[in-house]
C-alpha cells in the first residue's frame, strides 16, 4: 500500500512538473544550446543535452572556419571518441568561463548526483514503478525534463544508460 501511494505521489509530481514547465524550457531540454567565444575569430560552441545514447551534456567546438575541432563531455571525459585536446588553450579557457558552459556543467554535476542516488536505492530500471521513482530523482536533482513525462520507454533507456 505504501509503495502504491509513493508511486502515485511521484507520478503526480512528475505530471505537475510537466504542466508547470514553460514550452521554451521543454524545447531547450530536448536539444542543444549554442554560443560563440571570440579568440582570433568567432568560435562556435554547441552544448548537446543528454540522450539515452549519451547520458551526459557534451560540447562541440567549431573553429572560425566552421570546422569541428573537438568534442568532450562536460565532466571532462571523451565524447564521440574525441576530446578538446586540439582546441587552443585560450579558447578552452573562454569556453569554460562562459555562463552557458558553467550552467550546463552544473546540471551535469546534478545529473551525476542523481545517478548516485538511483544506484544507492538499488532501483530496478526494468520496472515501470522504479523508473517513475528514478524520474522523480532526476527531475528533483536537475529541474530538467529530457523526455516527455509519458515516454516511459525513453526515460527507462536514459536512466539505464545513466546508471
Amino acid at each position: 500500500m505504501v509503495k502504491k501511494l509513493l508511486i502515485l505521489s511521484l507520478s503526480l509530481v512528475v505530471l505537475l512538473g510537466i504542466s508547470l514547465f514553460s514550452v521554451s524550457n521543454m524545447a531547450e531540454a530536448a536539444g542543444s544550446k549554442t554560443f560563440t567565444v571570440e579568440q582570433g575569430g568567432k568560435w562556435k560552441v554547441r552544448i548537446d543535452f543528454p540522450t539515452s545514447t549519451n547520458p551526459k551534456y557534451h560540447v562541440h567546438v567549431y573553429d572560425p572556419k566552421g570546422n569541428q575541432v573537438g568534442v568532450e563531455n562536460l565532466d571532462g571525459t571523451p565524447s564521440h571518441g574525441q576530446t578538446l585536446s586540439k582546441v587552443p588553450n585560450k579558447v578552452k579557457t573562454k569556453i569554460k568561463e562562459h555562463p552557458e558552459y558553467k550552467k550546463y556543467k552544473k546540471k551535469q554535476e546534478e545529473l551525476n548526483e542523481a545517478a548516485k542516488k538511483i544506484k544507492a536505492k538499488k532501483l530496478n530500471l526494468w520496472e515501470a514503478a522504479d523508473i517513475i521513482i528514478a524520474i522523480g530523482i532526476v527531475v528533483a536533482a536537475t529541474a530538467t525534463f529530457f523526455f516527455p513525462g509519458d515516454d516511459i520507454a525513453a526515460w527507462g533507456n536514459f536512466l539505464r544508460a545513466l546508471t
